[in-house]
């Protein structure tokens, strides 16, 4: 037995908490003589804190089931009982070849807390290079972006109003023991790591309505006077925080998760060469903004389109100039149905939907479109009805 300090918090559906403490009482930070957990995580935290700002880091994170590998800003003291929590995560989860991530805001003084998800799954694994993470934090909205790509945006509402104070940032890799949202354990995948290039902040300027000179950290030493190594546990993790199982090396922060009596690191971190999957966006077919007609939404699909109606996206983001293969994931049962992609009123092309024999069976069909860089309003506008849409993507092909 030895003594260790655990920080308790509210009873809490904890599955979106990545990233904080530990919730089986209401509140107080207690030391306790427990049994050392048999394994061991990293996690760094800032010294300071930051409001809105424009956040981006350069990653690699571990794969395994069971294993999280996080960024998240919070609002120190959050845990405590009647005060109100304010949290914005960026969760990516090992399990599935580290492809599936989560967009997270948790707000509230109520235990358990309010909480909006998002729930992403990419093409390409994100433990096999580096990738590149942003955080935009307004008072406005909240826009999360991987490589360049918007995936999840939230404009106005009690998730983005009821974040008004400044958080700390925090890094952290540790395994979860909540197998339905992480995955089995299996400790033999130890040791795991998460790599750090680097985090850059950018405050946001009201006057300018834009992002202004902030600092970057390449992680060429560990900066004492702007970061902290966590020593505490929480209930949901298999690991103590212990700051042996942090790292920098090579210009690298490495955040490692091993077991007991193994910490630390000794390999080479993965070179970052810099590149990055072709620039894509993808944009599930009910999250629309708005609407014209009455069309239906069910399982995930827009459906019952008829001619004249439409359903609009608004602020997606293209990240670069080029042309972009734009395809639609479509089923219908005749052979007359037709759409238009509009942007802001002006149609950008026309597409037919071919009969794929049954209104449940879906094709993949395409056409390539010039796109300028920068957030704009995009809809599907039915020339003429009688087809479902599950997803479009948009892939920058040249």
């Amino acid at each position: 037995m030895r003594l260790i300090t655990i920080k308790v918090i509210g009873m809490s559906t904890i599955k979106s908490f990545a990233c904080v403490f530990v919730s089986i009482l209401f509140g107080v930070t207690l030391a306790a003589s427990v049994s050392a957990k048999p394994y061991k995580g990293g996690e760094i935290y800032s010294k300071q804190t930051y409001h809105y700002g424009r956040y981006e880091m350069r990653m690699q994170v571990a794969k395994g089931s069971g294993v999280l590998s996080t960024f998240f800003t919070y609002k120190n003291g959050s845990e405590q009982p009647g005060v109100f929590w304010e949290e914005i995560d960026i969760e990516i989860f090992g399990k599935n070849n580290a492809t599936q991530w989560q967009s997270n805001v948790i707000i509230g003084t109520n235990r358990p807390t309010t909480k909006t998800e998002g729930h992403h799954t990419m093409p390409y694994s994100l433990g096999d290079g580096y990738h590149t993470y942003v955080l935009e934090w307004t008072p406005n909205y909240i826009a999360w972006f991987v490589d360049g790509v918007e995936y999840r945006r939230i404009n106005g509402g009690q998730f983005v109003t009821g974040l008004t104070s400044a958080q700390d940032m925090r890094f952290n890799l540790w395994a979860a023991n909540i197998v339905e949202w992480v995955g089995a354990w299996d400790d033999s995948i130890l040791p795991v790591y998460q790599f750090v290039n680097y985090i850059e902040y950018k405050p946001w300027i009201a006057a300018t309505n834009s992002f202004g000179t902030g600092w970057r950290d390449d992680f060429n030493s560990f900066d004492t006077n702007r970061w902290g190594k966590a020593d505490w546990t929480f209930g949901e993790n298999r690991a103590d925080f212990d700051p042996n199982n942090v790292v920098v090396k090579n210009g690298t922060l490495v955040l490692a998760l091993t077991r007991e009596g193994q910490t630390g690191y000794s390999g080479t971190p993965p070179v970052d060469n810099g590149s990055s999957p072709a620039p894509s966006v993808f944009i599930e077919a009910e999250s629309f903004n708005e609407v014209g007609g009455d069309v239906t939404v069910a399982n995930g699909v827009v459906g019952y389109i008829d001619a004249g109606e439409w359903f609009k996206y608004w602020n997606v983001n293209i990240p670069q100039t080029g042309t972009y293969r734009v395809e639609y994931k479509v089923a219908s049962a005749i052979n007359t149905a037709q759409f238009t992609l509009d942007r802001n009123g002006v149609g950008l092309g026309t597409i037919s939907v071919p009969n794929t024999g049954d209104w449940g069976t879906y094709w993949v069909i395409y056409h390539d479109i010039y796109f300028a860089a920068g957030a704009q309003n995009l809809a599907i506008y039915a020339n003429s009805g009688g087809f479902n849409i599950d997803w479009l993507k948009l892939t920058r092909i040249y």
